[in-house]
């Protein structure tokens, strides 16, 4: 509760744009325990990325290795399960966008932490893909930024999804159809001819 809370507030202020003791007002705790039981506002931030991404992390990467499935199915399952944990995290989209920008600590933890260590086993299915010509060559970052922030984008920016028309809260049916249009989009277009 106190993690997702933080998350939260980070990502609707900026790590630089919040403070510890309006974190512990918004959270309904004490200054005291937040500096006890996390030591100070960045490993408050460390503690709630973590907690967040060590789910996502571990299922991608299961994903990523199993040697049973096809990497065109890994592809669109990968999709699949980003726009889902997207939906679930909005604030993370959020939180990447800020920190994304910006030369910091943070984004180092971030890339060192869950982009770069996944990174190198999707890269090779999809550079198999492309040896076998069953995908068009696309750079690894062009489809980074499309499945992770592009795909997100609709939940994490509730106003403006709100004002195309999308459902508001958005069910598990629409998360799920919309992540699989996601999916079919990008895996449909790779795999078109050059």
């Amino acid at each position: 509760m106190l993690l997702r809370g933080a998350l939260a507030a980070f990502a609707e202020n900026g790590y630089d744009g919040t403070s510890v003791r309006e974190l512990s007002r918004r959270l309904g705790v004490s200054h005291a325990l937040l500096t006890a039981r996390y030591g100070s506002k960045e490993e408050l931030w460390f503690a709630a990325m973590e907690h967040v991404l060590s789910r996502t992390k571990s299922s991608w990467r299961r994903l990523a290795e199993d040697p049973n499935l096809d990497d065109l199915d890994v592809l669109r399952q990968g999709i699949i399960h980003q726009v889902v944990f997207s939906a679930a995290h909005p604030e993370l989209v959020r939180i990447m966008t800020h920190e994304g920008a910006i030369e910091s600590p943070r984004m180092h933890y971030l890339f060192e932490y869950v982009i770069g260590p996944l990174r190198l086993p999707l890269e090779r299915r999809l550079n198999r893909l492309i040896a076998a010509g069953r995908i068009r060559p696309v750079p690894y970052t062009t489809l980074h930024y499309l499945v992770v922030q592009g795909s997100g984008a609709l939940y994490a920016s509730p106003v403006e999804s709100a004002l195309l028309g999308a459902p508001q809260p958005a069910g598990a049916d629409d998360v799920r159809r919309h992540a699989e249009t996601v999916a079919d989009i990008i895996v449909t277009g790779l795999s078109a001819p050059h």
